[in-house]
Protein backbone atom coordinates (compact mmCIF):
# COMPACT_ATOMS: atom_id res chain seq x y z
CA UNK A 1 0.00 0.00 0.00
CA UNK A 2 1.36 3.43 -0.87
CA UNK A 3 0.74 6.85 0.66
CA UNK A 4 -1.72 7.86 -2.07
CA UNK A 5 -3.87 4.83 -1.25
CA UNK A 6 -3.85 5.68 2.45
CA UNK A 7 -4.96 9.23 1.63
CA UNK A 8 -7.79 7.83 -0.56
CA UNK A 9 -8.99 5.37 2.10
CA UNK A 10 -8.83 8.14 4.69
CA UNK A 11 -10.84 10.42 2.40
CA UNK A 12 -13.62 7.85 2.09
CA UNK A 13 -13.75 6.96 5.80
CA UNK A 14 -13.55 10.57 7.01
CA UNK A 15 -16.01 11.72 4.36
CA UNK A 16 -18.62 9.13 5.31
CA UNK A 17 -18.31 9.82 9.03
CA UNK A 18 -18.27 13.55 8.37
CA UNK A 19 -21.45 13.51 6.32
CA UNK A 20 -23.12 11.24 8.85
CA UNK A 21 -22.28 13.48 11.80
CA UNK A 22 -23.33 16.64 9.97
CA UNK A 23 -26.59 15.31 8.49
CA UNK A 24 -27.74 12.72 11.05
CA UNK A 25 -25.69 12.93 14.26
CA UNK A 26 -28.11 10.98 16.44
CA UNK A 27 -28.35 8.18 13.89
CA UNK A 28 -24.56 7.91 13.80
CA UNK A 29 -24.13 8.05 17.59
CA UNK A 30 -26.88 5.54 18.45
CA UNK A 31 -24.99 2.33 17.53
CA UNK A 32 -22.13 3.45 19.79
CA UNK A 33 -24.37 3.20 22.85
CA UNK A 34 -24.29 6.90 23.67
CA UNK A 35 -27.14 7.66 26.11
CA UNK A 36 -30.07 9.63 24.63
CA UNK A 37 -29.61 12.65 26.91
CA UNK A 38 -25.92 12.86 26.02
CA UNK A 39 -26.72 12.61 22.29
CA UNK A 40 -29.26 15.42 22.47
CA UNK A 41 -26.79 17.63 24.31
CA UNK A 42 -24.03 16.77 21.84
CA UNK A 43 -25.69 17.46 18.49
CA UNK A 44 -23.81 20.71 17.80
CA UNK A 45 -20.46 19.20 18.85
CA UNK A 46 -21.16 16.16 16.67
CA UNK A 47 -21.82 18.42 13.70
CA UNK A 48 -18.58 20.33 14.31
CA UNK A 49 -16.79 16.98 14.53
CA UNK A 50 -18.44 16.01 11.26
CA UNK A 51 -17.34 19.21 9.55
CA UNK A 52 -13.76 18.61 10.76
CA UNK A 53 -13.95 15.11 9.28
CA UNK A 54 -15.08 16.57 5.96
CA UNK A 55 -12.08 18.93 6.03
CA UNK A 56 -9.77 15.95 6.64
CA UNK A 57 -11.49 14.01 3.85
CA UNK A 58 -10.99 16.84 1.36
CA UNK A 59 -7.34 17.37 2.30
CA UNK A 60 -6.70 13.64 2.02
CA UNK A 61 -8.53 13.44 -1.31
CA UNK A 62 -6.60 16.34 -2.83
CA UNK A 63 -3.27 15.00 -1.55
CA UNK A 64 -4.01 11.53 -2.91
CA UNK A 65 -3.72 12.96 -6.42
CA UNK A 66 -0.82 15.32 -5.75
CA UNK A 67 2.73 14.50 -6.83
CA UNK A 68 5.08 13.17 -4.16
CA UNK A 69 6.78 15.96 -2.26
CA UNK A 70 8.34 16.89 1.05
CA UNK A 71 5.13 18.74 1.93
CA UNK A 72 3.09 15.56 1.40
CA UNK A 73 5.41 13.68 3.79
CA UNK A 74 5.05 16.46 6.36
CA UNK A 75 1.25 16.18 6.13
CA UNK A 76 1.59 12.41 6.70
CA UNK A 77 3.60 13.17 9.86
CA UNK A 78 0.92 15.56 11.08
CA UNK A 79 -1.83 13.04 10.30
CA UNK A 80 0.09 10.35 12.18
CA UNK A 81 0.44 12.51 15.28
CA UNK A 82 -3.18 13.66 15.10
CA UNK A 83 -4.52 10.13 14.69
CA UNK A 84 -2.29 9.00 17.57
CA UNK A 85 -3.89 11.62 19.81
CA UNK A 86 -7.31 10.54 18.55
CA UNK A 87 -6.51 6.91 19.41
CA UNK A 88 -5.46 7.90 22.93
CA UNK A 89 -8.64 9.95 23.45
CA UNK A 90 -10.74 7.09 22.08
CA UNK A 91 -9.09 4.63 24.46
CA UNK A 92 -9.80 6.93 27.41
CA UNK A 93 -13.45 7.19 26.28
CA UNK A 94 -13.74 3.41 26.06
CA UNK A 95 -12.18 2.90 29.48
CA UNK A 96 -14.54 5.48 31.00
CA UNK A 97 -17.56 3.39 29.97
CA UNK A 98 -19.21 6.36 28.21
CA UNK A 99 -19.29 4.57 24.86
CA UNK A 100 -20.50 1.06 24.03
CA UNK A 101 -18.40 -1.78 22.60
CA UNK A 102 -18.63 -0.42 19.04
CA UNK A 103 -16.41 2.43 20.22
CA UNK A 104 -13.45 0.07 20.00
CA UNK A 105 -13.83 0.29 16.22
CA UNK A 106 -12.95 3.99 16.53
CA UNK A 107 -9.83 3.09 18.50
CA UNK A 108 -8.86 0.65 15.74
CA UNK A 109 -9.50 3.20 12.96
CA UNK A 110 -7.46 5.93 14.68
CA UNK A 111 -4.62 3.51 15.49
CA UNK A 112 -4.57 2.05 11.96
CA UNK A 113 -4.35 5.48 10.34
CA UNK A 114 -1.74 6.57 12.89
CA UNK A 115 0.46 3.60 12.04
CA UNK A 116 -0.09 3.90 8.27
CA UNK A 117 0.68 7.59 8.12
CA UNK A 118 3.57 7.12 10.57
CA UNK A 119 5.15 4.52 8.30
CA UNK A 120 5.32 6.99 5.42
CA UNK A 121 5.91 10.12 7.48
CA UNK A 122 8.57 8.89 9.87
CA UNK A 123 9.96 5.56 8.64
CA UNK A 124 10.23 5.91 4.86
CA UNK A 125 13.17 8.01 3.81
Amino acid sequence: MNLNTIFKVNAVVAGLFGLGFVVAPITVMTPYGVPQDVMEASINMARWFGSANIIIALIALFLSNAPDSDAKIEVAKGMSIGFGIGAAVSILNQLSGEIGPLGWSTVILFAAFQLAYGKFGFLNK
